[in-house]
Formats: structure tokens, sequence, C-alpha cells
């Protein structure tokens, strides 16, 4: 059986990357690789395992070879990367030795085992030009240190030697910071001898998801546009660039976060679909009592001004039903208005109902701010009276009616002048003939708007984007990092208040409930995030205060803000009491492996995605303990590739919706570096919850090659570099992380793993009732053979009273592993 890869759509790499990761990768799969390690937690470094070290240092020496010729570096043909990449792949074999070595015998290593790992991996198929002298050498030698085996070179490595220890220097690196060290740009100067390259680095030192990305390929681009920065390496939280040293460096000030900021402002817009199509745009917009539509800020600060005054005209348009009935108290209102004003208002259809929601939204969010401010003449009324272009008679009839007392058209926050309005609009549609009437509604207002004041948008922006603008500015400049160098405090920073005193100075204080960063705000309310925007609610009972009066109420500041809001855009599960898996790379991408990853793997994971617990434990089984099915012995890749599969299947297979990731639909090349998963299935108890979502996560994170933080928080409490294990538990898993442990390292994950699998499948061996794995997990802490104990009862509970033979091997491993 061939192998099958993980990576199915690889048409648009070049014929080497695509090679490798089809005839290659799948190979290193099937010799344990993705449980192998490479660095370990275990000697003080971050864990990573072969397969990724593997995939990290040849994705990292294509991108190099892609970038080097622009600052003249020398570029391999297909051939020689071939060459190099292959013998990448096999010359960290000393690791991978079953025999007892020591340090001084770790690089004793035979001809007989070197062409053993060639043939299994088949490099040498795959550069036909390499001799198994070259592997041999490459094996022996490839460390710069006594350790090496110098003499036992041939002339094809020497010249290829550079390159190998260039990959082996980055794929090991766990930080941004360290991958732009001095020790690489030695190894760059020996690859490049004659070319003066520099490694540069960015850093956040905070960490969302969607914002995060976005944030990073921005600088990414300021970068790039100021000092010829070559993107080389993502990381969840930075990136890594190749420069020329002749460049000169970034200074992180004012002025330049100023541009980062304005950059992300032009550039938001245009991240997703949804921030220039007005039909969702107006989906966003809801219907308040009052009779106008509520815009959330944020709409503002994605889709512009305009485009936020095309989707009212859009809702309202769709509002104006000709063949709606008002309500009584419409009629009756616009009753009143025809008698006393020279207008004739249809009171048998909502059609100026619909069009008054836009004269109120308008005044509201439009008019109102430039009134404020003293750019538009005159009072409230009178301004959005001009602006619509009613006639004279009936703009002073309104402004009579404003200060009688014969009935308050402003009662309960009402504004009913806007019937006469919403009346002149379907009058103006009809006559000009404008079909579809919402653009060319819009059309007119944003004409009379820029007549009346050419600077009207940065008005409208101020009032309901400013602050989201003056504590960007202060956060970008707070996290943002350039080459290890902050910026100085600026006048935004300055503002921002400190959780510390906060928290003490004044009850809950102005402290996001997410972050725990404070505000540039003076006022509370900026930071009361709507229910419908972070979906927590009081279900987010581990971040609420325990004397809080009003839990539902949290506190959000507005990076967080931005970024539910950014969620609320790219993924459709909406419930509370989700868990969130945040996947970490393993160390990094290149640009073309986040390309791969997000257009391959990430994209899978969508609302209809359909998950079968039962089958991903049997595939998860597969790839760790190598089981059997029908006496054929599944391969570790095609087990992989069989787990994401039964992880996002299609909503025809069956299965449960339960994970989807949280940007969908966004442009992968406008930002990278985070991805989220959340977790979501209809709760029997919050042991079996917390169960199925860790193993899920456990999972796919696995079968993809990432590292992972499982929590209930939806931004991580902390970054990837925080923690060293290849997966971690949020402390709020402490009924299941007795049986996965909350540290997860490496070359305990494959146990960890099959052992879940194993129980998942005696379990539902009993019976699919997801309620009883809280009794499961007792069985295990407490049975000294927890497999052997639910597979009897299996049998006992079997029609023939059989065994259920097929799950013997499952059973003994629960038995050695559970505990």
């Amino acid at each position: 059986m061939k192998a099958e890869s993980v990576f199915q759509n690889v048409a648009d790499l070049g014929p080497v990357l695509a090679e490798f990761l089809t005839e290659i990768d799948p190979r290193l799969l099937d010799e344990g690789w993705v449980f192998e390690v490479a660095k370990s937690v275990e000697y003080g470094q971050t864990d990573q395992s072969m397969v990724n070290h593997v995939r990290n240092g040849v994705f990292a020496l294509a991108q190099l070879n892609d970038v080097a010729p622009t600052f003249d570096g020398y570029e391999l043909d297909d051939d020689e990367l071939r060459q190099a990449i292959a013998l990448f792949a096999v010359h960290d074999l000393h690791k991978y030795r079953d025999k007892e070595t020591t340090a001084h015998t770790e690089y004793d290593i035979s001809r007989e085992e070197v062409e053993t790992l060639v043939t299994d991996l088949g490099v040498d198929a795959f550069a036909p030009s390499l001799c198994l002298e070259d592997f041999h050498a490459c094996t022996v030698d490839h460390e710069n240190s006594w350790k090496s085996n110098p003499e036992q070179s041939t002339r094809t490595y020497d010249r290829l030697r550079p390159f190998v220890r260039l990959a082996d220097a980055f794929a090991s690196c766990e930080t941004p910071e360290s991958a732009a060290s001095t020790r690489n740009e030695r190894a760059l100067a020996e690859a490049y001898p004659g070319v003066e390259l520099e490694l540069q680095s960015h850093t956040l030192d905070d960490v969302k998801g969607v914002f995060t990305n976005l944030l990073n390929g921005v600088v990414a681009r300021e970068l790039a546009n100021r000092a010829g920065y070559e993107l080389l390496l993502i990381y969840q939280d930075g990136c890594v660039y190749l420069t020329d040293e002749s460049e000169s460096r970034i200074t992180v000030d004012e002025a330049f976060v100023g541009n980062v900021y304005d950059r992300l402002r032009q550039e938001v817009g245009g991240v997703h679909p949804a921030y220039n199509d007005r039909q969702k745009l107006a989906a966003n917009l809801s219907t308040r009592s009052q009779g106008f539509y509520g815009i959330n800020h944020q709409d503002f600060f994605y889709a512009g001004a305009p485009n936020v005054l095309v989707a009212v005209a859009v809702k309202a348009v769709q509002d104006a039903d000709p063949d709606d009935d008002p309500t009584d108290s419409m009629r009756e209102t616009m009753e009143f208005l025809n008698d006393r004003l020279p207008i004739n208002i249809d009171t048998t259809t909502r059609v100026a109902p619909g069009y008054a929601r836009l004269a109120y939204t308008v005044k509201r969010a439009f008019v109102e701010p430039l009134v404020d401010t003293g750019r538009l003449n005159g009072d409230v009324l009178t301004a959005t009276c001009e602006l619509f272009g009613l006639n004279e008679a009936v703009t002073e009839g309104l402004c009579e009616l404003r200060d009688a007392d014969e009935l308050s058209l402003t009662a309960g926050g009402k504004w009913d002048y806007s019937y006469a309005i919403g009346q002149h609009v379907a009058d103006l549609v009809q006559s000009e003939g404008w079909s579809p009437a919402a653009p060319m509604v819009a059309e007119h207002l944003l004409e009379r708007l820029e007549q009346r004041e050419p600077e009207w948008q940065e008005i409208v922006m101020a009032e309901h984007a400013g602050e989201f603008e003056t504590e960007l500015r202060a956060y970008i400049a707070d996290i943002l990092r350039v080459g290890g160098h902050s910026s100085e405090a600026t006048e935004a920073t300055a503002k921002l208040t400190d959780p510390f005193d906060e928290h003490h100075t004044t009850r809950r204080g102005k402290t996001c409930t997410f972050c725990n960063r404070g505000t540039t705000s003076t006022r509370k309310s900026d930071m009361q995030a709507p229910k419908s925007l972070t979906t927590f609610q009081a279900g987010y009972s581990n971040r609420i205060p325990a004397d809080s009066g009003k839990p539902d109420e949290l506190l959000a500041c507005i990076p967080c803000q931005v970024e539910f809001s950014l969620r609320e855009t790219g993924a459709t599960r909406r419930e509370g009491g989700r868990l969130f898996i945040h996947l970490v790379p393993d160390y990094f991408y290149t640009p073309t492996m986040w390309s791969l990853y997000t257009d391959e793997m990430f994209a899978q994971f969508t609302g209809e995605a359909m998950t079968r617990i039962g089958r991903l434990a049997s595939a998860m089984f597969e790839a760790t303990a190598g089981g059997n099915t029908d006496d054929e012995t599944i391969d570790s890749s095609t087990a992989l590739t069989t787990v994401l599969r039964e992880a996002t299947r299609a909503e025809e297979d069956r299965g449960r919706s339960m994970v989807e990731q949280l940007s969908q639909g966004f442009d992968p090349d406008a930002g990278f570096g985070a991805q989220t998963l959340s977790f979501y299935k209809p709760q029997n108890n919050e042991t079996e919850f917390q169960f199925f979502g860790v193993f899920l996560g456990l999972s796919v994170a696995t079968a993809m090659g990432m590292r992972v933080y499982i929590t209930q928080s939806p931004f991580p409490d902390i970054r990837g570099r925080d923690f060293s294990e290849m997966a971690k538990l949020d402390a709020g898993f402490t009924a299941v992380s007795e049986f996965y442990g909350r540290e997860i390292p490496l070359t305990a994950l494959e146990e960890c793993l099959g052992a879940a699998a194993a129980l998942v499948q005696l379990g539902y061996e009993q019976a699919r009732d997801d309620a009883r794995f809280p009794k499961y997990l007792r069985i295990t802490r407490n049975k000294p053979l927890p497999g052997s104990y639910l597979l009897k009862r299996a049998a006992q509970d079997a029609d023939d009273g059989g065994p259920p033979r097929y799950l013997l091997e499952e059973a003994d491993y629960l038995d050695r592993h559970a505990n």
C-alpha cells in the first residue's frame, strides 16, 4: 500500500517541494517520526518531533533559496535543492538509532545503517544523483563539532554541507529572536560567501488570533516597503526576515507605529469578503425597537463609513415592504403627520416606515457627529432634512412640530420625524426609477454628504472608531518589538490604565476580562462588550470576579473586541461554553508552509465539518499503537490522514458538528501566525465534554504536526514560547488532566493518544453514550487493568456472550498505558 500524504493539494508548489511532500514526508510518518524526538523538554529544549524538524529545515532551505537571489546570493538549481533536501532528511540518523550510544560514539554510524534509512525514506530515488557515500558523509559530519567525522566526507557533500547545516540551524530555532541570532548569520555567511546578509525579526508580546495574524502581516509589509525586508519564517508571535546589511535598521518610534496602524486601517477592509459585501454588512445591523439600526463600531473600523451607509440603505430597502401592513402605532403617527404637514405619507404599507429607519439611522450615526463638530450648520433635524433633500415647507413643518406639545415624536427614544423623510425617499426612488434602489439611494446620500462637508468621513470615523484608533495605536506600541527594540512611550501608551492599579483602586476596574490589559478610555462603558459579540455571557466563570454583581457584563479591551468581531465574521458557531484549541507551529511556518496549511488543512475546519469520534479514535489508535484492520497493517501516514478526514467529514457523511476554525474566509496572505479551533458539542457533563474536546484537539494537532494549548479561554493565556511540551492543558481541566496530564511532552504523547483512543473504542463498545465517560475515567484511575475490565464488561453485555476480539489490542494497550 502506497503511503498517503497528509498534504493532498500540492500542485501550486514547485516540483521539488511537491515531490518531497507526496513521496518523502509520508515515509517520515511511517517511520514513526511524528513521535520521534528531535528536541526534547527533558533536555531543557522545546519539544520538536523528527518529522517537524525535517519539514522546518526543508521549507526554510527552499524559502532561503527563493529570497537569497534578491540580495545576489547563490540560487540552488532544482537538482542541487533536491540533493540538499535529501541529505537533510537523513542528517539526524544518530538520534533515530536504537542502539545505546555515548557522546563519543553517536556518530559511529555504519554504511549499512545509512543504506537502510535511505531506502526506507526513498531519498535515493528523490535525489538519484547522490550516492550512498554522500548520505553517509552527511550522517557523520553534519554537525560542526568535535564529534563529527570530516575525514569521511565526499566532494558532493563538501559542496552542500553549508546548506545542510544552515537548514539544521533554522530548524532548531524556537523563537524569532533565536532564529535571527548571530549563530545563524554565521551559517548564512558560510552558505552565501561574499554576500552581506543579515537576519532581523519582529515579535508581538501578546497573541489573540485573527487580529494577531493581521498585525503580523501588516508589520511584515511595512518592513518590506520601508527597508526591503524579505519574509523568511513565520512564528505564532512574530516573523524573521532576510535583509541586506547595508539597509538601515528600523527604529520603532511613534511614527513607525502610526504607519503600522494606518496600513492596518487601510488594509483591514479587504481581508474578508464580508467587509466589502453590503448584503453581509446589512445582516450585521440589528433593528432596535425605537426604529433605527444598531451599528457595531467595529463595522465602521473594518468597512469604512461609506460601506456602512450603503449597508444601512440595503437594510432599509429590505424593510420598505409594499406588501406588509404597518402597525397601529406606525399608522397613527403617519396620519398625525399627514394632518399637519404638506405631505402625503402612505399609511397602508411599510414603505415609508422602512425608509424612515434609514433616515433615523443616518441622523444618529452620520449627521449628529457632523452637527456636534460644527461641520453642518443648524440643528440635527434641519441638517438631516437638508441632507435627504426635503422641501422647505415640510422641513419647517417638522421644526414647528418639534416645539409643539400635542404629540411627542421622540417619546421612548423614537424619532418619528423620520416618517416624513422616509416618504420623501420612497417618492424619490419611484420618480427617478432607481432599481435596484439601495445603491442609488446610498450614492445620492454620499454625494450630498460630500458636497456639504468634504471631510465628513474623517469626522464620522472619529466618532465611531476614534477610541479604536487611540487604543490600537497604544496596543501596537506596547507589544511590538523589531530587532528586539520596542517603542518608547508615546502619547497613546501614556493613556493606558495600569491593570494592577485598576484592580486595587476601583471595584473590577477598567481591566480586560480576557487579557487583563488596561484601556485608554476614561469610560468603563467603552469596555462593556455586548453579549452578542463575546458569546460568553455568564458562562466564563473562571474569569469573572467572585464578588461580581453583574457577571454578564464582561469588560473587554478594544483589541479583544476587535478579535471577537473578526471571529464573528470568520466563524459560524456562536455557542457559549466552548473549548478552544490554540495551534502553535512546531517551530514555525515559512510563507509557503503557511499557505499550504491555510489552504489545505485549516480550510477543512468549517461550520459544516462533521466528526465521527469513534472512527477518529480507531484511526488514531492505528497511528499510535499500530493496530491491525483486516489483518493488514495501516501505514501511519494513512492513519494520520484518516484522522484529519474523520475530524472534518462532509455533512452528508454523518457525524456531529464539533470543531471549526475561527478565521474562515480571511485572506491567508493578509496575515499569518496564529490558528485557533473551537470545540463544541451538547454536554452531558463537563468531564465528558472536556475529555472529548482534548482528545479531538490532540488528535488534530498531532496529525497536522502542531503543538497545541487547549483551554476555556478564547485567547491563549500563554504563547507557544511559554510552554515547552508538545501539548498543554489549561487549569480548568481538573477531571481529565489526571488521564492526559497537564503538560504532555512529546515522549508521552504517543502513549497518551493511544490510551485515549483505546478508551473511546472500549467505551463505545459498551454504549454510544458520552455521559458514561466520567465513569470510564474513574476505572482507568482505580482499576489495575482498566482495559481488561472494560473488555470483560463488553463481553458480558454482548448478545452471544463472547468477547469482542477486535478490541483485544485496545484493551491490552489501555492496561499498559492508562496509569
